[in-house]
Order: structure tokens, then sequence, then C-alpha cells
């Protein structure tokens, strides 16, 4: 994505020491000597459920992006691997969760014993933080992937056993006060409980759904999605108070938006444009980040504890709380993924024809786009490679105010659905779409954040350029730094000159 070599050799370290954890039986073993690593507890090879999933989508995105046929033999050694560990029974297999161990997320490791109870879950709040899903989720959506890439029908056999069972109604729509009158909320993925499990495992079933091609499991994971952009305020991005609930949720409404099962483009970019990316941790927040201990007493090293340059070691990750006061290792990578679900899915190409779905900054070898919303109603885009391009535009946008050049000629604009269409374009054609942005104010409840004071829903007055959240008041949390982006008030966008890198590579994720 961004074309960075700083510490790819650091990073090569990373990527073979998790390599190296793979078992002759194709699963991720954990082996740790808890003297050093207290924290793992476990004092003998185990296999985390959860990593499995994680471990097989990253073996992908490398089996991809290097074409090194040994990742290929090691996913499908994963597949045959999950195989051994899952129980089935009729036409559907599920993972049990109950191992040898009682502490909270290793609780459901399996180990060389095996299984300690092998017991058929039987709602969805078994498993690690109180979640079936959010402890395996991801397992059925990777071996959905892999087949679509490979044809391996053993990872797409076990990936639909696995959905099977994710989506019997026992695990949908499960909370006290019951549904809407008269609507039975499994069957439309009504839900309550984990938001990241039930946002992975929707991800899960929307991946099988196009290996099997299964309309009707499309159109489940399209009710559990819109039915997820109930909670929080989806206006700006904010469902979980953690920062990752973002990067998880972006790449859901990617991916259903580029298998035409909804245009959900708006909501990605109003997700990414407000906490998706105002919830990373960047050089300015420094400054706010030493006044949460300013008062405290200092911590104390110790296996589990360091505190050399621990604010800086943060910067670029994901907050954990939404008055960022708080990291998590599931935020800084999970959160951080929705940047690229968004990056990826701004521009896509396909026998000459560029889709532009969000007006975003992206360079590419087919278009390059320079944006400069919010600061101003402004697109231009710099073709290379493209016969044609489709450039859908906000719905904030007021189509009769849309102007649109190619070089300095003005054309008529030309709209199909939500999108300029341009045809007939030349090598270094620049296209210019212009347009009014006005800020507006809008009020929204919120829910009050757990673990804070205050009511239930918090009413709130936002202010809006496009897409945009410039200001919020009151704050999501009291004391808290989000959100106060007077700069985006502009109305002359700053330049900088920067080393864009063209990425030649298209992953399917």
């Amino acid at each position: 994505m961004t074309g960075s070599t700083l510490n790819l050799d650091r990073e090569a370290k990373m990527v073979d020491m998790l390599a190296s954890m793979l078992g002759d039986d194709g699963l991720q073993w954990v082996t740790a000597d808890v003297t050093k690593k207290p924290w793992m507890k476990i004092n003998e090879p185990f296999v985390m459920v959860h990593g499995q999933g994680r471990m097989m989508r990253a073996m992908i995105a490398w089996y991809q992006y290097t074409g090194d046929p040994v990742w290929k033999k090691r996913i499908d050694r994963m597949v045959e691997g999950l195989e051994k560990i899952v129980i089935h029974k009729d036409d559907y297999a599920y993972i049990p969760v109950y191992g040898f161990y009682s502490e909270e997320y290793l609780r459901s490791c399996y180990t060389k014993k095996g299984w300690r109870d092998t017991v058929e879950p039987t709602n969805e709040k078994f498993g690690e933080e109180g979640s079936l899903f959010n402890h395996q989720g991801h397992i059925p959506g990777a071996l959905a992937n892999w087949y679509v890439l490979t044809g391996n029908e053993h990872a797409l056999r076990l990936s639909g056993q696995l959905v099977r069972f994710y989506t019997k109604p026992q695990f949908w729509a499960d909370w006290k006060g019951g549904d809407y009158p008269i609507v039975d909320g499994p069957e439309h993925a009504h839900w309550q409980g984990h938001w990241h499990g039930y946002i992975n495992t929707l991800r899960a079933i929307f991946e099988y759904s196009i290996a099997a091609n299964d309309e009707r499991l499309r159109e489940f994971v399209r009710d559990g999605y819109e039915w997820a952009r109930q909670k929080g305020c989806a206006r700006i991005g904010y469902f979980d108070g953690q920062g990752c609930a973002g990067g998880r949720i972006i790449g859901l409404a990617a991916k259903l938006s580029y298998h035409g099962v909804g245009d959900y483009w708006d909501d990605v970019d109003q997700y990414v444009r407000n906490h998706g990316s105002e919830m990373q941790f960047v050089p300015e927040d420094k400054d706010f980040l030493n006044t949460l201990s300013a008062h405290g007493s200092p911590a104390q090293d110790s296996p589990e504890t360091f505190t050399d340059h621990s604010i800086d070691r943060f910067v670029g990750g994901i907050a954990g709380a939404p008055d960022k006061s708080t990291a998590y290792l599931c935020c800084g990578t999970h959160g951080n993924m929705g940047l690229f679900y968004a990056w990826d899915g701004t521009l896509r190409h396909e026998d000459g024809t560029t889709r532009v779905n969000l007006l975003l900054n992206r360079a590419s070898p087919w278009m390059d786009i320079d944006s400069y919303v919010p600061y101003e109603g402004k697109v231009v885009l710099k073709n290379k490679g493209s016969r044609e391009a489709f450039v859908r535009m906000p719905l904030w946008v007021d189509r009769k105010q849309v102007r649109c050049r190619i070089g300095q000629k003005d054309v008529p604009n030309v709209w199909f659905n939500n999108s300029l269409r341009f045809r007939n374009l030349q090598p270094n054609d620049v296209t210019t779409v212009s347009f009014p942005i006005e800020t507006k104010t809008e009020q929204w409840k919120i829910p009050r954040v757990a673990g804070k004071q205050g009511p239930d829903l918090q009413v709130h007055t936002c202010k809006f350029k496009g897409n945009t959240l410039t200001e919020i008041s009151p704050p999501l949390v009291p004391g808290s730094p989000l959100y106060q982006r007077s700069y985006f008030l502009r109305d002359q966008a700053p330049m900088k000159n920067v080393t864009r890198f063209v990425s030649p590579s298209v992953l399917k994720w």
C-alpha cells in the first residue's frame, strides 16, 4: 500500500518467526518458555484457534504478493490440520471451545492432549470474551478465499460445514427483549453481542457465499450488515469503543460493494474519513498522551512491562478507546487494515475501465487521483491506461452543480447511477470534476461509551464538511481530543510534494 521499505528487515524476521510456528500438521503452534514470557501461561505447545484464521489470511496475502509456492504448501497443510481439530456432525462442523486451561484467551486452545470437552456450543456466548464468533469467526472466510484462489475443494467443503453451523438460529437475535413484532430475527441476521465477533463472522459467511455462489447467504449478510450499522453512529463510523471496530466494518462494507450486494461506498467514505482514521495515534498526539501519565507513579520494567519510548512505539497504531487513553494489539492491527480496505476500494480497474469509488488520494498503474476533499470540492484524475472511467460521487454532492472538464475543455455530465461516466479517454488526459462543498450542522444521539458516566444516549452537535466531521460537542468522552479538526474548514487544500508509490499487485482479500 505505501511502498515504504522502512523496517523491512525486521518484518522479514517476523514473517520467518511466524512461519517457524507451523507444525507438520499445518497448524500454527505457539511454544513459549513461561519463565521468560509469563503472560503466555501455557508451558506446552498450543494452538490458538483464532490465530489459525488470521495466520491463513496472512499467508494468502503473502502467496499472492510473492508468488512463492511454499506458501501454497503451507496453506494446504493448514486446511488439512484444521480438518483434524473440528468436530463433524450431520452436514455441519464446529470447533470446540474447552481446552485444558482456564485463563481467558487460553481456555479454548488446543494442545497435544486434544480437547478437554467437545460439547457443541449452544449459543454465541461460548468462547473467549464471551463470543464463539470472535474466537473462530475468521476461519471459514479464509478457507473460502483459498478455494477461490486455488480451487482447493477441501477448503470449500470445510468452510461450508462451519458456515452451516454458524448460521444456525440459536446464534442470532438472542437478546431478552425479543425482536421486532412478527419478524424472525435469526432469518435476517439480527444480533446482539460481541461487535467484532459478529462482523468477522458475517464477512466470513459472505466470503463463503461468493465461493459457493449462494444468493440466500449473501442476502443474510446484507441484512446483518445493515442491522449492524444501526449501532453507535454510522454517520462517523463509530460503533464500538475500540478503534478496530471501524477497520472491521470498512472491510465488510467494501466487500459487499465489490460484489454488487449493495452500494455502500458512502458508508466506507464516512467510516474512513472519521473514526476509521481519527482513532490513529499520530505524532501530533504525543503532547496529549504525555499528559495522561503526568501525575502518576513511574511504571516499573518487568517481563510484561516496558517503558522505553512507549508513546513513540504506539504512533501509527489505532487507539483502543475514544479518548485515546488506551491501546490494544487488536486495534493496532485490525484498525490499520481498515485503511488498506479503503485504499484498495478507492479505485478498481478491469479491461480498460477504471471505477473510482472513493474521492481519496490514490496512485495506480491505470489512473492517479488527486482529491482536494474536504477542503475543496474538486478531484483531478490523471489518466494512464484507462479507456473509460466511472467516478462515483458522494450522496451529499448536488448533481446539478457538478462541472466536468477534460484538459481545458468543458464536457457534459453523463450519469450512470451515482457515477459520472467518461469514455474514450486517452493516455495523459487530465479530468477535473468540481462541485460545491458545504458545511452543515447535524445532531446525532450516540450511545455512551461502556464504563463511562452519562446518559445511555447523548445528543451530540456535529459539524460536517461533506462527510468529514470537523467538530463535535460534547466530545464522545470527556476530555477526548477526537474531532477537533477545524483546519478542514479552510477553503483551500494545503499542498506538499510527496513520492507516490504505485503497487502493481491487486490482492484478493
